[in-house]
C-alpha cells in the first residue's frame, strides 16, 4: 500500500526487507532513499519550488515555479545535464526548432530545466543563437527535481543526482501531459511534440468531428461558445449532417418527438414521449441573447428549423433565428400611421418561408410575410397592408394584394417553404371552410382550397403540420363534444385531398375545457397531442387524445399569464445559413 509505505521510513525499510518485495535482475541495485517522492503524473498540480535563471538584462533571478506558470500553458522539460552530447544535439534543439509551432498552439512559455548552476545554464543557452523562446533555468541543489520525483542517480558516472529526461505540459499549474524517459537514455518520448499538444484543437479532423458530434443538443450552445474552431465546425455541412443524424437516431431510440414549445413568453426545446407511460422533458431554454438581455417572445413562427420571433414589448423589430447554428438576424419593421385620432396598436400577422431554387437547402434565403387586414372590424376603412422582407437585399417591399378572402387564423403553418391559413370568402360570415396558401417563390396567394368538414355547428380549431409533409385540420362540435382530425393525402396548387385521421367523442367536462389552439400529430400512435391551459388551476397542460378518447393529461406547471396559451411547433435542426446585414458581424 503506497500510502502506508510513505507514512514513515520504517515502513518502507521493512517492506524492502520483506520476501514479497524484490528487485528485478534487469535493474541495477542502488541505494534507495527512504524519502523517495512518487513521480509526478497527469492530473497532479505541479509542486512549488525555487529555481534560478538569468533574465533578458543578464541579471540573476530567483523565482518560484508557481509564479512562472500560474494562469499559463507552460512546457517544462528536463535534461540530465547541460552541455552533455545527447541533451545538446537532440533534446534541446527539438524544442527550439518547434517553439513557434508550439506557441501557435497556445503554449505561453517553454522552460528548459536541469540540475546545474545558473551560470552553466546561461552559458549553455548562449550556444543556441537561433533560440527566441526557450528559457534556460537551473535547479542547483536538485531540490525541485526531488519534489517532482524525477531524480536520476548518476553517481557511478561521477555526476551525482541529476534529473531524468522528461517533458511536462502544465495548464494553470496542472499537469495535462507527462512524458518521462525510463532513464537517462534518449528515446524521443520526452520530445514528442504531438503528445505535448494533443488537444481537441489539433486532433485529426474526422476524429474531432466524431467526438463533437456526440454532444447532446442541449449542450450545443456551450460547445459552440468554447472556441472559434468549434463554432466553425458547426458550420461544416459534413459535420452538421453527422450531428443531426446522431440526434435523430437518439430521438428514435428514446421514442421521443422533439418540439419547439412557447410558454410564458419563453421558447423551449422539449422531448415528448407518447406511449403507455407518456412523459415530457425540457431539453433546455433556447436563448439567442445573453441571459441579461433576454427578451419576452409573444409569437413564434416556424419554417424547417428556422424561427421567426415576435417580441412582446417591442414592435419595432423582429428576429429570425436558427437555434441549431446559433445564428440570428434582427430586422427593423416599417412604421405606418393611420388617420388622426387612431390610438390603437396594429396587430400584424406573420409568416416565414423561402424561395424555391436549384440551390441546396443550406443556401436557401428565407423571406418574411407581414400583413394586416382588419376588414371584419372596420369594413368601411380597413387597414390593408401586405409586405415582404427579402434577406438578400435587406429590404421590405409592399405587395399588390386585392384579397377576395379573409384570413382568420392567427398562426399559419409552414409546409415546404409555403404557409397555409384558415380562411373564408371576404364578405362571408360562415365558419372557416377553406385554407389559403402564400407562395414565397412567386410572392402570391393561391386560390381558396376546401377543408373537409363544412357543417355549421362544427368549429374549425386550427391547422398543424405533420412531419412538415402534410397538413392536419382539427374540428370540434361543441354540442356533441365530438372531435375530428383530418390529414391531407394530396396538396396541389389548386386542389387538396383529405383523409379522416380519427373521430372521437370527448367527455363533456373535458370537451368544454379544451381550446385546441395548438397541437401536433403522432401518426405512429394515432393520437393528437394538444397543448392547452387549465384556467382554474392556472396550469399549462398536454392532453393526449385518440379515437378512444382522452388517453392522458400531463401538467407542465403553473402559468405566469392566464391569458397566454402555450404554442407548439415541430423542430428539425436546420443547416440553413442566415445571411447577415451588409457589414454586420
Amino acid at each position: 500500500n503506497a500510502d502506508k509505505l510513505s507514512e514513515s521510513p520504517k515502513n518502507l525499510s521493512l517492506a524492502l526487507k520483506s520476501k514479497h518485495f524484490h528487485f528485478s535482475p534487469f535493474f541495477k541495485s542502488t541505494e534507495i532513499s527512504p524519502h523517495l517522492m512518487a513521480p509526478i503524473t497527469v492530473g497532479d498540480v505541479v509542486p512549488d519550488g525555487t529555481i534560478s535563471f538569468f533574465d533578458e538584462n543578464d541579471q540573476l533571478q530567483t523565482a518560484s515555479v508557481h509564479s512562472l506558470a500560474a494562469g499559463k500553458k507552460v512546457i517544462l522539460f528536463g535534461v540530465p545535464g547541460a552541455f552533455t552530447p545527447t541533451c545538446s544535439m537532440k533534446h534541446v534543439p527539438g524544442f527550439i526548432e518547434k517553439a513557434e509551432e508550439l506557441k501557435s498552439k497556445g503554449v505561453d512559455d517553454i522552460i528548459c530545466f536541469s540540475v546545474n548552476d545558473p551560470f552553466v545554464m546561461k552559458a549553455w543557452g548562449k550556444t543556441y543563437p537561433e533560440n527566441k523562446h526557450v528559457k534556460f533555468v537551473a535547479d542547483g541543489s536538485g531540490d525541485y527535481t526531488h519534489l517532482l520525483g524525477l531524480e536520476l542517480d548518476l553517481k557511478d558516472k561521477g555526476l551525482g543526482i541529476r534529473s531524468r529526461r522528461f517533458a511536462l505540459l502544465l495548464d494553470n499549474l496542472k499537469v495535462t501531459v507527462a512524458n518521462v524517459e525510463s532513464g537517462g537514455e534518449f528515446t524521443g518520448v520526452s520530445t514528442s511534440l504531438e503528445s505535448m499538444t494533443m488537444t481537441m484543437s489539433n486532433l485529426p479532423t474526422d476524429l474531432e468531428e466524431e467526438i463533437i458530434s456526440r454532444v447532446p443538443l442541449k449542450f450545443m450552445r456551450s460547445a459552440r461558445l468554447t472556441c472559434k474552431t468549434w463554432n466553425d465546425l458547426f458550420k461544416s455541412r459534413s459535420f452538421t449532417k453527422m450531428h443531426i443524424g446522431k440526434e435523430e437516431a437518439a430521438e428514435r431510440e428514446l421514442g421521443q418527438t422533439r418540439m419547439i414549445v412557447m410558454m410564458d413568453y419563453n421558447v423551449y426545446l422539449m422531448a415528448i414521449v407518447v406511449n403507455e407511460n407518456p412523459s415530457t422533458k425540457t431539453l433546455g431554454k433556447l436563448t439567442f441573447l445573453d441571459d441579461s438581455e433576454q427578451v419576452k417572445i409573444s409569437e413564434v413562427f416556424h419554417c424547417e428549423g428556422l424561427l421567426l420571433c415576435i417580441l412582446k414589448d417591442d414592435d419595432t423589430k423582429i428576429v429570425v433565428w436558427n437555434p441549431y447554428l446559433g445564428q440570428t438576424r434582427w430586422i427593423q419593421t416599417r412604421k405606418y400611421y393611420r388617420d388622426i385620432g387612431w390610438k390603437g396598436r396594429d396587430f400584424y400577422k406573420y409568416a416565414l418561408g423561402y424561395k424555391k431554387n436549384n440551390e441546396s437547402k443550406s443556401c436557401r434565403s428565407p423571406k418574411i410575410l407581414r400583413f394586416i387586414d382588419d376588414f371584419k372590424l372596420y369594413p368601411n376603412s380597413p387597414a390593408l397592408r401586405y409586405e415582404i422582407y427579402d434577406f438578400d437585399y435587406d429590404l421590405w417591399t409592399t405587395l399588390d394584394v386585392s384579397p377576395y378572402w379573409r384570413i382568420l387564423t392567427q398562426h399559419g403553418i409552414s409546409l415546404k417553404g409555403n404557409t397555409y391559413w384558415g380562411a373564408v370568402e371576404r364578405k362571408a360570415y360562415a365558419r372557416i371552410e377553406h385554407i389559403i396558401r402564400f407562395d414565397f417563390t412567386n410572392e402570391r396567394f393561391g386560390p381558396l382550397l376546401p377543408l373537409p368538414f363544412r357543417a355549421w355547428n362544427a368549429h374549425f380549431a386550427s391547422l398543424s403540420s405533420v412531419r412538415e409533409e402534410k397538413i392536419a385540420a382539427l374540428f370540434y362540435t361543441r354540442q356533441a363534444y365530438k372531435v375530428e382530425i383530418w390529414i391531407t393525402t394530396k396538396i396541389e396548387d389548386d386542389n387538396v385531398l383529405w383523409s379522416n385521421f380519427f373521430t372521437m367523442n370527448m367527455p363533456s367536462d373535458l370537451g368544454e375545457r379544451l381550446s385546441y389552439k395548438s397541437y401536433f400529430i403522432d401518426e405512429e400512435n394515432k393520437v393528437a397531442v394538444v397543448f392547452d391551459k387549465e384556467v382554474k388551476t392556472r396550469c399549462n397542460t398536454i392532453n393526449i387524445i385518440g379515437d378512444a378518447g382522452c388517453l392522458m393529461q400531463l401538467k407542465l406547471g403553473e402559468t405566469a399569464d392566464i391569458n397566454y396559451w402555450p404554442l407548439v411547433c415541430s423542430y428539425v435542426p436546420s443547416i440553413v445559413q442566415i445571411r447577415q446585414h451588409k457589414g454586420a458581424k
